[in-house]
């Protein structure tokens, strides 16, 4: 039965109150947990807390107070319910308004305070620890405010106040803080909510951390893509455009990147963008080429001595590490003159990080910072004569502190960033001068004589059609303009054809166009005045200018017309002027043009007048450049010319043997008669050979000879050579030496044997009596180059198979280094006169080399005057 003692019924309805209130307040907490936890932007999380703290405490006013580096603090976030008391949001207070040794039993202690104006008490509770219970540690101990506390509170409005600290990394972050403009008192358990809320901001200010870490990790990891991207190009090294990304990524106002040149003859590459130091040498400044690269007669200042020795003795961010920051030039130990160059440009911060790939420096990368203002709003102006600020706070009106010509700190992530694309731009810059070296030293490769054949035939075939689709074409525009002039006449006689002459004129002009475009050879046409009218983009293209270039131009003066001897031609002596003026047509070979940037080409050109009604309006030039016709024509001659010589000198000698026989000069010396027969008989065979092997290299370059290639075995090759030549080394007294190797080979038998007899023969023919002669052979695998076969252009430099190396050693005299690439040449000989002597024609090695090349290999010698040499030809063994 129920009970109807009142005492008993107070009771339960106690506790039924305190029941309801903590289940409130646990699904208040709830409630704000997860609006916390709904966004992990720290703006809106502090904007959550604090209005759901000032609902839950219905206090005037509930801030979050986060302190900066020097103890001073800002507002960061507010919640003011009717603007009871007046908003500090985005204001900030002087370090001394909290003092140190309160900040130090915020974080050690994790202090909570609690202020009631109107009693004069201060309430003081420690935060629990993790691993004891709320209940245990939430006592609040009164004691007596200070007054100057009490002053400061009253000068803001405020009459009670509760401060919780909020930590982050064991580190006081800031401060969450409820003001209310009357006396209240704060609970235990209101005290527990606010202290949970404060632990949860704690890990969402962590969060947050993360998530701005994570996004500056991925906003760098972007950025170095792009400047990758930029400067690994496959097309060209865009460094202008990768050096604009990384000013604007580390928020400079200007930077350079200074490239080191490769050897002492060439000048330093500057790329720069934005701000530049103001400095001046010799009185003039270096001029902005295409791309932001610095085209000057001065060296740039990172070769600066004074610069240089800065870098040296000036500390780098960490120890032995490639960067400089210097936050401050005026702290700096530069010279005044370079400090003051920077300065007057407005840059106040230099970040420096040297291009280093392995140990070569290639350079250095440069990053400027202006000084800038700095303004903070304080929510009271700072008593600078009274730090300890021991006098009660009067007033809180707003004032605004204006710092001038402050400077932007390097952060280490800055640094970091710096580092990273600095290394990207070193590797691309190393790649890039390899790819330069690569580049000229296949500039320097030479055609063989084959591709030159081909080259002069495809060249002779080309101009032949050039010159009759010139022909064509040009006959074409002329009858092309005689019809357009005839229907421009009909036009004015007939009205009502005009709209069929005008589709007319169109078709001819763009007809007019595609074969002045489409013409391989320089085509411009010129008025009375020697001005350009017209000019197609090969004639454009072979002078080193564009089209619209040219128009207008004088074009005596832009092709700086010479004669073949490279003598001016004066106006009035140049061939194209007299066309214009007389109306002769010049068809001139040999003369000279000069491009644009100063080179000069031989041209062949034909200059046409161009009439109407009988006077003379223009002329039409067209050229062509002759260089590779003159290069072709020089080769033939000499080809002629050492032929010729070597066929003279037998035939002379057995013209004078055979003469002196017949006029029987020597019928009664008949030892001397027979030494005239075997010279004449001695010349006749070198004549055969020679003209036999001049038969054969050019049958063997010219395809005509058919490479019977089968399965051969080294072994039996290379014995049946040495066979051959076994009895000439008798007669020399020389020894021959055969290291053989059973490795099966895809070649021609009788030409490896024919290669294999030839260097025999040089080696036997240029040792002294009693030496030895060796052969041998040896099996290279893929990917094992000797280094002496990469020295020369002719040598391998990669290994697409396997190989066979042979190597025919001597110990002769040995060959002068300059001549080892000429003696594979035709009728190059070390010693002409003792090559003669022992019956060389000069095309031996000349033909060795087709016979190798026809089987893919490659060719080449090593020797030491004095101590003989060594031939080596390598052939791939495949099938």
């Amino acid at each position: 039965m129920p009970s109807n003692n009142p005492h008993s019924k107070a009771l339960n309805q106690t506790n039924t109150a305190g029941e309801k209130q903590i289940t409130s307040l646990e699904v208040l907490l709830h409630r704000i947990m997860n609006r916390i936890r709904q966004s992990l932007e720290l703006p809106a999380i502090l904007s959550i807390t604090v209005a759901e703290i000032r609902g839950f405490l219905e206090t005037d006013r509930v801030k979050i107070y986060r302190f900066d580096t020097d103890g001073s603090g800002e507002v960061v976030a507010e919640s003011v319910d009717k603007e009871r008391l007046p908003s500090l949001l985005g204001q900030h207070f002087p370090a001394q308004d909290i003092p140190s040794e309160a900040r130090e039993l915020f974080l050690l202690a994790r202090q909570r305070s609690i202020v009631d104006v109107g009693t004069q008490q201060i309430g003081l509770s420690p935060a629990p620890e993790a691993d004891e219970s709320i209940e245990l540690k939430n006592d609040i101990r009164f004691r007596s405010v200070d007054p100057c506390h009490v002053e400061y509170l009253t000068s803001m409005g405020v009459q009670s106040s509760l401060v919780v600290p909020i930590l982050h990394r064991e580190q006081l972050w800031g401060l969450l803080v409820s003001h209310h403009s009357l006396p209240r008192q704060i609970t235990e358990q209101e005290l527990q909510v606010v202290q949970l809320v404060a632990d949860q901001l704690s890990i969402a200010i962590a969060q947050s951390t993360l998530l701005e870490q994570s996004r500056l990790q991925a906003q760098q990891e972007a950025t170095i893509n792009r400047v990758a991207k930029l400067l690994h190009s496959m097309t060209q090294m865009q460094v202008q455009q990768a050096l604009e990304l990384t000013v604007s990524a580390l928020q400079g106002a200007g930077g350079r990147i200074c490239i080191t040149p490769q050897n002492p003859a060439e000048k330093a590459q500057l790329f720069t963008t934005g701000k530049q130091p103001d400095t001046k040498q010799g009185g003039k400044r270096g001029k902005r080429g295409q791309g932001g690269v610095i085209n000057s007669s001065f060296s740039p200042l990172e070769e600066h001595p004074s610069w240089r020795e800065w870098l040296r003795m000036e500390a780098t961010v960490v120890e032995e590490s490639p960067v400089w920051v210097v936050n401050d030039l005026y702290q700096a130990a530069l010279q005044s003159d370079l400090a003051q160059a920077f300065l007057k440009s407005g840059i106040r911060t230099l970040l420096i990080v040297r291009l280093q790939y392995r140990q070569q420096i290639l350079g250095y990368l440069s990053i400027f910072r202006n000084e800038i203002d700095v303004e903070t709003i304080w929510a009271r102006r700072p008593d600078r004569d009274d730090e300890r600020h021991l006098s009660p706070i009067k007033s809180f009106e707003v004032w605004r502190e204006l710092k001038r010509g402050q400077v932007q700190e390097w952060k280490t992530t800055e640094i970091e960033l710096a580092q990273a694309l600095a290394s990207h731009f070193a590797i691309a810059i190393h790649q890039y001068q390899l790819y330069q070296q690569v580049n000229a030293l296949n500039a320097n490769l030479q055609c063989d004589i084959e591709e030159r054949k081909q080259a002069e035939k495809k060249i002779c075939a080309l101009n032949a059609e050039l010159e009759q689709r010139v022909q064509e074409r040009t006959a074409e525009l002329r009858r092309a303009n005689r019809r357009l002039l005839e229907e421009i006449n009909e036009r004015e006689r007939a009205l009502r054809d005009r709209k069929q002459t005008q589709a007319s004129l169109e078709r001819l002009s763009r007809q007019s166009e595609l074969i002045l475009n489409s013409a391989g050879e320089g085509i411009y046409g010129l008025n009375c005045q020697g001005k350009i009218t017209f000019v197609n983009p090969a004639a454009a293209r072979m002078l080193g200018y564009g089209v619209k270039e040219l128009i207008n131009q004088f074009m005596h003066e832009v092709v700086k017309h010479s004669k073949p001897d490279g003598v001016r031609y004066f106006l009035e002596d140049n061939p194209i002027y007299a066309t214009l003026q007389n109306g002769t047509v010049q068809h001139v070979t040999d003369d000279i043009f000069y491009r644009r940037d100063g080179s000069k080409f031989p041209v062949e050109y034909v200059s046409t007048p161009i009439r109407e009604q009988k006077k003379i309006v223009g002329a039409v030039v067209i050229f062509k450049d002759i260089t590779e016709r003159q290069i072709i024509e020089r080769m033939k001659d000499e080809f002629v010319s050492v032929v010729s010589h070597e066929l003279r000198t037998p035939l002379t000698s057995i013209r004078s043997a055979l003469g002196l026989l017949a006029r029987g000069s020597l019928n009664n010396q008949p030892e001397k008669s027979q030494r005239m027969l075997e010279i004449a008989f001695d010349n006749t065979n070198r004549l055969v050979r020679l003209i036999n092997d001049i038969l054969d290299i050019e049958r063997i370059n010219s395809g005509k000879v058919t490479m019977h290639k089968q399965i051969c075995n080294v072994t039996d090759l290379m014995i049946q050579a040495v066979d051959e030549m076994r009895a000439m080394a008798e007669k020399a007294e020389i020894q021959l030496e055969l290291t053989p190797a059973s490795v099966q080979l895809w070649a021609d038998p009788d030409r490896i044997i024919q290669t294999i007899t030839n260097l025999l023969s040089n080696a036997i023919k240029f040792s002294p009596p009693g030496s030895t002669v060796w052969l041998s052979v040896e099996l290279q695998q893929e990917g094992k180059v000797r280094k002496a076969d990469c020295v020369e252009k002719n040598k391998f430099t990669t290994s697409p198979t396997s190989y066979l190396l042979f190597q025919i050693k001597d110990q002769g005299r040995g060959i002068p280094e300059d001549k080892l690439e000429t003696i594979f040449d035709r009728f190059q000989q070390v010693d002409a006169s003792n090559s003669r002597h022992q019956g060389g024609t000069g095309l031996g090695l000349a033909i060795c080399r087709s016979i190798v090349q026809q089987h893919g290999g490659k060719i080449w010698a090593e020797s030491i005057l004095g101590k003989g040499s060594t031939f080596y030809f390598m052939l791939p063994i495949s099938q």
